[in-house]
């Protein structure tokens, strides 16, 4: 090879390698800079509480926006065209507020709960039901957006893969499938109590009315779904049907709103529906506080994914009988502190900023751990499938 050709070679060598040095240099700045972009989030303002006195936190909360579970012959393509999800289902809407929840949750605890996601800081279950599933889902991808080496694509993301269990204590399903004897009976009575406590000859022109643009027949248990209904339709931002109007959806409210407040207000669905869980947070309480104050122990957050049921039933047992109806995305929040007291916190909307402390019977505001157990054992026994039984059966 004469001496030209090698220098030609030479410089087409070098020439390669720069180009390819400075690719590298760019593609891995670009990568590097993709990890870094929105980490300074870290920096963010210490949560509301964010106190080095608070030693656990155990939040169970409602699910988001979902679809309606019933329909009607007169409204055949509600789902295909409203609900694409399908019946029960957690919609965009609902996705988008729990999202939103989960960013509510960083700016209450944010301190409390590390930036990054911790395997052994936080637990979350829920009930057997996707909706519920899907609304922890998107309530970690707020609380915990994937930071540092936590940042798996270099595409932009939000979310990072978070263990979730569907094992909940919370028994919400044994009212809704009809495996309880005694909550059908209880509904199926309660149901003519209450039609004897209002304008009855109103009650039967509005099942009347109802069942004639339905073109089904409507009883009351039926009107509680269609209600049900019109507000998945309201809370999806959908129009009602024109033949229903205001006085008459009032009407619906009200005897809806009649009939949960005396199914929350049962001692013994309570017992059925929340008596499990209740105990369950009392005992990761109890466990809690038996470790060294200065020692952060495992799973020291809960969250539980549950249904207006469950934060029904609960919010009546602690004693605050003026909710009608749990919205999407409310929760109540129980923390313990290293003084051995508990405080609870009810929020009554996804996007509710400012919970209000709730006040636990025989307690007050603040309830020593010790009382609040003895409450929950003394209140809520353990006799779950003897409660679901019909007395004198």
């Amino acid at each position: 090879m004469t001496l030209d050709r090698r220098i030609v070679t030479l410089l087409a060598c070098l020439t390669v390698g720069t180009v390819v040095g400075v690719w590298y240099a760019v593609t891995h700045h670009e990568r590097t800079q993709s990890y870094d972009d929105d980490d300074n989030d870290t920096d963010a303002e210490p949560g509301t509480f964010a106190s080095t006195s608070l030693k656990s936190v155990t939040v169970v909360f409602r699910h988001g926006d979902r679809s309606p579970a019933f329909d009607y012959k007169t409204f055949p393509n509600i789902y295909e065209n409203n609900f694409p999800e399908g019946k029960g289902q957690l919609t965009k809407i609902g996705k988008q507020h729990m999202y939103q929840k989960g960013k509510l949750f960083r700016r209450l605890y944010n301190g409390f709960i590390s930036d990054l996601y911790l395997d052994h800081e936080i637990l979350v279950k829920t009930t057997k039901y996707s909706r519920t599933f899907m609304s922890a889902a998107m309530v970690l991808a707020g609380m915990y957006p994937p930071k540092y080496y936590q940042k798996w694509s270099f595409s932009e993301t939000v979310w990072q893969p978070i263990p979730i269990s569907n094992d909940s204590p919370d028994q919400t399903m044994l009212f809704r499938n009809g495996s309880c004897p005694y909550t059908i009976w209880f509904m199926k009575n309660d149901n003519d109590v209450i039609i004897n406590n209002y304008n009855e000859t109103q009650i039967e022109e509005l099942l009347s009315h109802l069942s004639e643009k339905c073109g089904i027949p409507i009883n009351i248990e039926a009107m509680f779904d269609l209600y049900d209904l019109f507000k998945s339709m309201i809370s999806n931002e959908l129009q009602l049907p024109e033949w229903i109007n205001h006085e008459q959806f009032q009407l619906m409210e009200l005897i809806y709103y009649e009939q949960t407040r005396r199914v929350y207000n049962n001692k013994k669905i309570q017992n059925i529906i929340i008596g499990p869980l209740i105990k369950q947070i009392s005992l990761n309480m109890e466990l809690q506080s038996n470790s060294p104050d200065y020692i952060k122990t495992k799973n020291n957050m809960h969250l539980y994914a549950g249904h207006d049921m469950t934060l029904g039933t609960m919010m009546y047992f602690l004693g605050n009988n003026k909710i009608k109806l749990p919205d999407f995305g409310a929760s109540a929040h129980f923390h313990l502190y290293l003084n051995k007291t508990i405080k609870v916190f009810y929020y009554n909307k996804w996007d509710n900023e400012n919970g209000e402390e709730m006040s636990i019977p025989k307690c007050g505001y603040s309830c020593n751990l010790d009382d609040f157990v003895n409450l929950i054992n003394n209140e809520m026994s353990t006799e779950w499938e003897q409660d679901c039984q019909i007395e004198g059966n």
